[in-house]
């Protein structure tokens, strides 16, 4: 039986990668994972969990991380401090040469983080490197939404106002797919080294798209609590901006947009519904260039760029269509939830 394919193996002696878990460590770890169920449960439930110290079921100790947007470990028997159980006793006889510190474990996490942080420094110093005239309108919008901020500051919110402050933030977020279309592996490889509010950020994307679903009869409502989820906040305001935008193209004319936000243990969901009389393939909805209807603006590729980050956010999104109801409904690791 060969390890899961969602977990790679390795093997530091030879610095070849198998199918199964990533785990630095003594041989002895491919054997249990190819012939104990629960190695594989363990990891895959700190795949979950993310870092920390724990004890597999046969005693190595395990400190799990982050890198380049998947789960890996490094294990061995730990010399000090001890997590003193009779496995970890047992394999620290038997493999007296697998013995380490958690500051020697620790120094390999610290530097996988280096060179992670390193990566996107890099990632982010290429992305900066637009052509001047994109560049050039990106400033332009950018002064367009600090003056109509400041003018709505003095003199009320005007409709006007308004009109011209969200025109501009929604240029915003097509800026912002055009970035990601352009550099995807970048885009992937953001630090997810900060949170988000998923209440406030879908009732900000509401604010930034209800003129838009106005001009046809749409009305936008978010309900939930305010659930905070580990993430990027450059890249994952792309994902509610992409479900809304389709949710009003895509929408029946004088029919609500909801966005559902629902705690489940330790996982939170952000629900877009509406109701659409076109024929969305809840599959093919997330491929490259995937569009359900003639004569609406935009090139398909919004679903499958909020499915990129999504994945690189550790959750999964999926369409769910059923008599003219559309729902899309991303998954993701919940951290808090606050008043």
């Amino acid at each position: 039986m060969r390890p899961p394919s969602s977990l790679p193996l390795s093997d530091p002696d030879l610095l070849e990668i198998y199918d199964g878990l990533e785990v630095p460590s003594p041989n002895v770890c491919r054997e249990y994972i190819a012939t104990k169920p629960e190695c594989a449960r363990h990891y895959g439930n700190q795949s979950a969990r993310g870092g920390g110290f724990v004890q597999c079921p046969f005693g190595f100790t395990t400190r799990g991380f982050q890198f380049s947007g998947k789960t890996w470990f490094v294990s061995g028997v730990v010399a000090h401090p001890r997590f003193d159980t009779a496995n970890e006793r047992a394999l620290a006889k038997k493999l007296p040469a697998s013995r380490v510190s958690r500051t020697s474990v620790d120094s390999v996490v610290d530097l996988a983080t280096a060179v992670e942080r390193a990566r996107a420094d890099a990632i982010a110093e290429a992305a900066e490197v637009l052509p001047q005239a994109f560049h050039a309108l990106r400033k332009l919008n950018g002064a367009i939404i600090q003056y109509s901020e400041r003018a709505i500051e003095d003199f009320g919110e005007a409709r006007s106002l308004l009109s011209i402050k969200s025109a501009a933030e929604l240029m915003r977020n097509n800026f912002d797919i055009l970035e990601a279309l352009s550099n995807i592996e970048g885009m992937q490889s953001l630090p997810l080294d900060g949170t988000v509010n998923l209440f406030d950020l879908a009732f900000k994307m509401k604010r930034v798209y209800q003129e838009k679903a106005a001009a046809r009869s749409i009305s936008i409502n978010v309900y939930g609590p305010r659930a905070i989820i580990k993430g990027s906040q450059k890249s994952f305001p792309l994902v509610p901006a992409v479900l809304l935008e389709n949710a009003i193209k895509y929408g029946t004319t004088q029919e609500p947009v909801s966005v559902n936000i629902s705690v489940k243990g330790t996982r939170v969901q952000l629900a877009v519904e509406n109701r659409s009389n076109h024929p969305i393939d809840p599959v093919r909805c997330f491929e490259r260039g995937a569009r359900f209807a003639s004569g609406v603006e935009g090139g398909g590729f919004g679903l499958f760029l909020a499915q990129e980050v999504v994945k690189a956010h550790y959750g999964s999104i999926v369409c769910e269509t059923r008599s003219g109801t559309v729902r899309m409904v991303v998954d993701l690791p919940l951290i808090n939830v606050i008043p």
